[in-house]
């Protein structure tokens, strides 16, 4: 089972970035997250799967993690005499999206900004050959849990370093770009949905299910209307409404309370958005259907 990281586990408060260093085992657990990523291979061999997936990662290598990617590093090996240490550095969107102002928008390096920013589903990989990140990310480690004079200032300073060596790197080389498989967004769409069918008279938002499947609400808005045909408010309207048709089929509740039960309390506009998805009122309905079992809707 995929294990969920929140950011609020990390975050403080008014600072959108978090640093650690990790020493990978094989008893760690695969996770999903709803914050972006940058790991730095700092020693070691190993692998690190993706989506399902195996990539062999040595010291130098680098990855950028949109929101939702589920992925774990391996050890080559068990011995803690071949360690693998992966150094991360996790931020807010807005973090991320404040980056956005230092670089031309014809960079690479703008672009896959903007692509990890929107919620596309792209992870980029990158390599290091001439160790130049480290050091970076080891002042900003140090910077971090130190914690001395303009601390922040100087740690927003070394990341905007590292994503200049970036931005480099991807101009030297030809830079790994993958997206997630469409099986893995399809499981996520599917619980969140399912969440909805279970819970459509609470006040669910977009970016509350948005949350819950570990998208940005910009792709989690594409999915939904990929999956469903139909946007979110609107299908959260027909999931109530048919849910009214079967109270009204086998029930004798009245047309407020069923109103009511479904997650409504302003009677004119029930009324009204009942009669748009069925044709009918709610009475004429129930005077229609009472003996039917099946559901009528446009």
């Amino acid at each position: 089972m995929v294990f969920e990281l929140r950011g609020t586990r990390f975050f403080e408060d008014d600072f959108p970035i978090y640093l650690n260093r990790e020493v990978e085992a094989f008893h760690l657990r695969e996770h999903i997250h709803d914050f972006v990523e940058l790991c730095l291979v700092e020693e070691g061999q190993g692998h690190h799967f993706i989506d399902k997936k195996s990539y062999p990662v040595q010291k130098g290598d680098v990855f950028l993690l949109p929101v939702g990617t589920v992925h774990v590093f391996r050890p080559v090996s068990a011995r803690t005499s071949h360690p693998l240490v992966v150094c991360n550095c996790i931020f807010k969107l807005e973090a991320l999206q404040e980056l956005l102002n230092n670089f031309p928008a014809d960079s690479r390096l703008y672009e896959m900004i903007t692509r990890t920013c929107a919620g596309e589903g792209y992870w980029y990989q990158f390599r290091d050959n001439r160790n130049r990140l480290n050091h970076l990310f080891n002042e900003a480690y140090l910077e971090y849990y130190n914690r001395g004079s303009n601390y922040r200032v100087l740690i927003r300073s070394l990341v905007l370093q590292i994503f200049i060596v970036l931005d480099r790197l991807a101009s030297e080389n030809d830079i790994g770009s993958y997206t997630e498989s469409a099986t893995m967004v399809a499981e996520r769409m599917q619980d969140a949905l399912e969440l909805l069918h279970s819970n459509y008279k609470e006040h669910l938002t977009l970016e509350m299910l948005a949350e819950k499947a570990f998208m940005s609400v910009r792709q989690f808005q594409i999915m939904f209307k990929q999956a469903t045909g139909k946007t979110f408010n609107r299908y959260i309207q027909h999931v109530r409404i048919l849910k009214s048709c079967e109270l009204l089929v086998h029930t004798d509740w009245s047309v407020r309370q069923i109103a009511e039960e479904v997650g409504y309390s302003d009677m004119k506009f029930f009324h009204a958005l009942f009669r748009k998805i069925t044709s009918e009122s709610p009475l004429r309905y129930r005077q229609t259907y009472k003996k039917n079992t099946n559901c009528k809707h446009k």
